[in-house]
């Protein structure tokens, strides 16, 4: 890839379209019970080498890139993937365990709170992973204390957890963290590319004054903000992971800059999908309050604005 995915890249991507579409629509979400990577979908994504992707061949991966990492997530993002699929995928990253990458053992994200930590992920899952700019953990939950909590996103199950044991694993660096950083910047691309579809499609059909409501000005120009905020978004994206696949020393920053204009672009998308739909953009039978929810989720992961701000203007300042 030089700006856009091509080639081989370009089927990766529509088999992973093809594949999560089917696997994990979005429509699922609609029927309660819906969240998280249960067993069933876990092993149908190990099955394909979904987890591995970017796993050396030599670990039982498949020896690919970031690249292709990032463009199964865009994809991922599109149907509101769980966040227990990318942790997986980076506990994968992380020891190429062969249970976690057949999909025997469920892996859920950590994220610290405080003294505490929230854990997102199915209720079987084995094992939970704790990723910093730093290092990278991975702890049993046999033995740890969770207390299950209510979960603004219906793609997810929110747990917080009191006590953890010692980690099985242990891995210095950025290596994770810049993988879970892509893996959320694609997926929140993908988020806000869905939102931006849905409100096209609905303009094109819904009419108010005898004219379809996508010819009025009111309708076509955050349409159109928001087509600029995702194609900077996207083209961030591309560059960030080829950047990553390279090895390239400024990587990290082009990291934390995609990660912020997707959060950006997705929040803005998902939050004008609402706007432009009026009352029914809020029901339950519809997929716009689906992708707000997720978006609201993904933007606080690998990075929120503050933090993502201050790491790139570290860099400059550092340059």
């Amino acid at each position: 890839m030089y700006l856009a995915p091509d080639g081989h890249e370009v089927e990766i991507a529509e088999a992973a379209a093809a594949f999560v579409a089917q696997a994990l629509p979005i429509a699922r979400l609609h029927t309660p019970g819906s969240a998280d990577l249960g067993q069933a979908a876990r092993q149908r994504f190990a099955e394909m080498g979904w987890f591995a992707l970017a796993v050396p061949e030599s670990g039982g991966g498949s020896g690919l890139s970031a690249v292709e990492h990032a463009l199964f997530f865009r994809e991922a993002g599109r149907q509101c993937g769980p966040v227990d699929l990318l942790a997986q995928c980076l506990a994968a990253n992380l020891t190429g365990d062969a249970d976690i990458v057949s999909g025997a053992r469920g892996v859920a994200l950590l994220v610290a709170d405080g003294e505490a930590w929230r854990l997102l992920g199915a209720a079987d899952s084995a094992l939970a992973l704790l990723v910093t700019p730093d290092e990278a953990l991975l702890y049993p939950l046999a033995d740890a204390t969770t207390t299950s909590r209510p979960a603004l996103d219906p793609a997810n199950s929110l747990a917080v957890v009191s006590a953890l044991p010692d980690p099985v694993e242990r891995l210095a660096g950025d290596h994770i963290w810049q993988l879970g950083e892509l893996g959320t910047a694609a997926m929140l691309l993908g988020v806000a590319e869905a939102a931006l579809d849905l409100i096209v499609d609905y303009a094109k059909i819904r009419e108010t004054f005898g004219r379809k409501i996508g010819s009025w000005q009111a309708v076509r120009h955050p349409c159109a903000d928001v087509a600029v905020r995702i194609e900077a978004a996207r083209a961030q994206l591309w560059y960030a992971a080829a950047a990553t696949k390279e090895g390239r020393a400024d990587a990290a920053t082009h990291l934390d800059v995609a990660k912020h204009l997707a959060n950006s672009a997705a929040l803005a998308a998902t939050d004008t999908t609402i706007q432009l739909h009026g009352g029914i953009g809020v029901t339950e039978e519809h997929d716009a309050h689906l992708l707000l929810k997720h978006a609201l989720v993904l933007s606080r992961l690998f990075g929120a604005k503050r933090a993502l701000l201050g790491r790139v203007l570290h860099a400059g300042l550092e340059d």
